[in-house]
C-alpha cells in the first residue's frame, strides 16, 4: 500500500460493534495517510440504519458509538451522516475515499465518479477475513 502521508481518508460505517476488523481496516487507513494524515469516519445516524438496513437492531446508539470511534487513536473524527453520496462529504476536507469491496450500489457508483472528477482518490480495502457484525451478533445470540 502506497502511503499517502499528510492526505485526509474518510471510511463510511455503521460500525456498531467494533471488533477486530475494524480496527484492522482503521489501522489500515492510518498507515495509508501517515501519522500526519487526518481519518474520518463518516458515521451513520440512527434514523437511516433503520430505513436502509430493515431489521438490523443496533446495540450503540449514534453518540456511543461516535465516542468509541473517537478515542481510537487510529481515528481523528467520527462525523454523522445520513446517507452515502456526495451531499455527505462534499463540505469535508478530505482526498482520499476508502470502502470495502461490498461498496457497489448506486449510490457509491455516484460517489466514484464524483470523487473521479474531484481529484479524490477511492482506495478499496479487503474485508478482514472471517469476522463480521453480522457474524458476532449470531454467535452472542446463540450463547
Amino acid at each position: 500500500m502506497n502511503a499517502c502521508t499528510g492526505k485526509t481518508a474518510i471510511t463510511f460505517g455503521v460500525f456498531d460493534l467494533l471488533h477486530f476488523g475494524h480496527f484492522e481496516l482503521f489501522r489500515r487507513i492510518r498507515e495509508l495517510v501517515g501519522e500526519t494524515g487526518k481519518v474520518y469516519v463518516m458515521l451513520q445516524i440512527d434514523e437511516m440504519i433503520a430505513k436502509y438496513k430493515p431489521g438490523c437492531k443496533s446495540v450503540y446508539d449514534f453518540n456511543t458509538r461516535q465516542k468509541m470511534i473517537e478515542t481510537l487513536r487510529t481515528v481523528d473524527k467520527a462525523i454523522p451522516y445520513d446517507v452515502v453520496g456526495i451531499d455527505a462529504v462534499k463540505d469535508i476536507g478530505f482526498d482520499i475515499l476508502v470502502v470495502g469491496p461490498e461498496h457497489t450500489n448506486e449510490r457509491f457508483q455516484r460517489l466514484f465518479k464524483w470523487c473521479a472528477e474531484n481529484g479524490k482518490e477511492v482506495v478499496s480495502l479487503p474485508r478482514t477475513e472471517g469476522i463480521s457484525t453480522t457474524v458476532l451478533k449470531a454467535i452472542i445470540k446463540d450463547l
